[in-house]
C-alpha cells in the first residue's frame, strides 16, 4: 500500500466515532507513574522541561526528562535501545530521517491502537489537524510510529535595510538570488553577501529546495537517483556557486549553528536556514526590526516553490513498561492547549489550527516578523516535501553523498553535470 493512501487511513482514526464522544476522559488513570523521557537540544525540549510541572499536575505523572545535543542523543538513544532497555519511555524522532531504520529494527511502539482507543486517547485529540505533509512521515504502513512536535524547514532571511540602501529589490526569483548576491560583493565589502549550510552531511536540508523550484528533484518518477536530471544539475550549480562566490570562509564546514552566528551578528546579507532557528535570531538586537523573512522564492523559468519540510515527532519506545502513561504524555504535549503555549518560544506548530488561534494572532501582532515567519510556516505545511533523498532506508548515507556532489564542485573538483552524475552512481548503490 502507498505512503499516501495510508496517511489517510491512520489520519482516519481521527474521525472515527470514538473521537467524538464528549466527556468522560480521565487524564489521571495513570496517577503515580514515573515515565522517562529523552530529548534532543531543541527549543521544544527546553519548552517542555519548563513545562512538565503542568503535565505532572494535570495526570499525576512524573515526567523525568534528559535533554542532549544531537551527537550524544543518538549515541545514548541508540545504547538504550540495541539493550531493549525498558528504562526508557518516550523519545524525540526524525522520522523522515531515521524511521525506517528505527521501525525495521522494532524501536518504535504502535500508537495507531493507542489512537483508537477511547479510554486512552481524549475525545478531542483531533489527530486529522496535524499537517499532512509532517503527519505522514511518521506513518509507516500501517504502524504510526510518532505524533508531530513542530513543523519547520529552511526558510529564506534577508536584511532589508541593507538591499533598501543598496537600492536592491527584494528576490523574487531563486535567479533574483545570486544576482543580488553580485550587487551586494561589489559594493558592500564589509557584508557576506550569502551564508548556508556547507557541512556535507548538512547541505541536503537547504539544498533540495532548490532541486525543487529549477524543476529537478532528487529521485526520477521511478524512483531511482535524479541528480543528473537538468533542474537537479542547475541546483547543484547554484548552490556551490553562492557558497564558493558570495559565501564566508570556511563554508564548507558550517551548518546552522555558524549560519544563524553570521546571521545574528549583522555579517551577512542573506542566508537559507531553518524556520526553527527564528527564536534565536529574534535575540540578536535589532535583527527583528532589519530582516525579511520567506519560503524560498520560486524557479524564474519553472515557477515552481516547494520547500523542504520537516518535522520532529515524539514516540514511545516499543520496550517501554509505561506504554499508557508514555502515550498520556504524547497526547498532553502535542494537544491543542500545549502547542498554543509553545508559539511563543517560538516553536512552529504542526497543528492547523493553533496558527488559527488567539493566542498565535495575539503573539504575531506583536512584531510584523512574526507574522511573516508565521505565514512562511503556512506555505511550508500546504507545499512543503519531506523528501530528500531517493528511496532507501540508508538516509544518511544518501544525503551525505547528495551533500558530497556539492562540495566536489565548490573545491572545483567536479562540473556540476560531473558530480550528479557521480552522486547517482553512488546513490544507487544503496537504493
Amino acid at each position: 500500500m502507498k505512503r499516501r493512501e495510508l496517511i489517510g487511513g491512520a489520519l482516519s482514526l481521527a474521525a472515527a466515532p470514538a473521537f467524538a464522544q464528549s466527556g468522560g476522559f480521565d487524564w489521571r488513570r495513570q496517577d503515580g507513574q514515573t515515565i522517562t523521557l529523552m530529548f534532543n537540544n531543541h527549543p521544544w525540549s527546553q519548552a517542555m522541561r519548563e513545562m512538565a510541572t503542568e503535565f505532572t499536575a494535570r495526570t499525576g505523572i512524573r515526567a523525568r526528562i534528559e535533554i542532549f545535543n544531537e551527537e550524544q542523543f543518538r549515541a545514548r538513544l541508540t545504547t538504550f535501545m540495541q539493550g531493549r532497555s525498558a528504562e526508557l519511555d518516550v523519545f524525540m524522532t526524525l522520522a523522515s530521517r531515521e524511521g525506517p531504520v528505527f521501525r525495521k529494527a522494532g524501536w518504535y511502539a504502535d500508537l495507531a491502537p493507542l489512537l483508537a482507543d477511547p479510554s486512552l486517547t481524549a475525545p478531542d485529540y483531533d489527530a486529522a489537524d496535524f499537517a499532512a505533509s509532517i503527519q505522514g512521515a511518521n506513518v509507516f504502513e500501517r504502524q504510526v510510529v510518532a505524533v508531530p512536535i513542530n513543523q519547520e524547514g529552511p526558510l529564506f532571511y534577508w536584511r532589508r535595510d541593507v538591499f533598501e540602501r543598496l537600492g536592491i529589490p527584494e528576490p523574487r526569483t531563486l535567479e533574483d538570488i545570486p544576482a543580488a548576491a553580485a550587487v551586494i560583493k561589489a559594493r558592500e565589502p564589509g557584508m557576506i553577501p550569502w551564508a548556508a549550510r556547507g557541512l556535507r552531511t548538512a547541505i541536503p536540508y537547504a539544498f533540495v529546495g532548490f532541486v525543487n523550484n529549477l524543476g529537478g528533484s532528487v529521485a526520477t518518477p521511478d524512483g531511482k537517483p535524479g541528480m543528473s536530471q537538468p533542474g537537479s544539475v542547475k541546483a547543484i550549480e547554484m548552490y556551490a556557486s553562492l557558497l564558493k562566490e558570495y559565501g564566508p570562509p570556511g563554508a564548507l564546514n558550517h551548518t546552522f549553528t555558524q549560519v544563524i552566528e553570521l546571521l545574528g551578528a549583522g555579517r551577512v546579507a542573506m542566508v537559507h536556514e531553518s524556520s526553527n532557528e527564528f527564536a534565536n535570531i529574534m535575540r540578536f538586537p535589532n535583527r527583528a526590526n532589519d530582516l525579511g523573512v520567506k519560503i524560498l522564492p520560486p524557479g524564474k523559468e519553472s515557477g515552481i516553490s516547494k520547500p523542504a519540510a520537516i518535522g520532529w515527532g515524539i514516540a514511545i519506545s516499543a520496550h517501554s513498561r509505561k506504554q499508557a502513561a508514555a502515550w498520556t504524555f504524547l497526547q498532553w504535549a502535542t494537544s491543542k492547549e500545549t502547542q498554543a503555549k509553545l508559539v511563543s518560544a517560538g516553536v512552529a506548530p504542526p497543528r492547523a489550527s493553533v496558527f488559527k488561534g488567539p493566542a498565535f494572532d495575539a503573539w504575531t501582532a506583536e512584531l510584523p516578523i512574526r507574522r511573516a515567519w508565521a505565514e512562511a510556516l503556512v506555505q511550508l505545511g500546504r507545499e512543503g516535501s519531506g523528501v530528500f533523498q531517493p528511496p532507501t532506508d540508508r538516509i544518511p548515507e544518501a544525503r551525505e553523498k547528495i551533500g558530497d556532489a556539492v562540495q566536489q564542485v565548490v573545491l572545483g573538483r567536479a562540473t556540476p553535470a560531473e558530480a550528479a552524475r557521480m552522486a547517482d552512481e553512488e546513490l544507487a548503490k544503496i537504493q
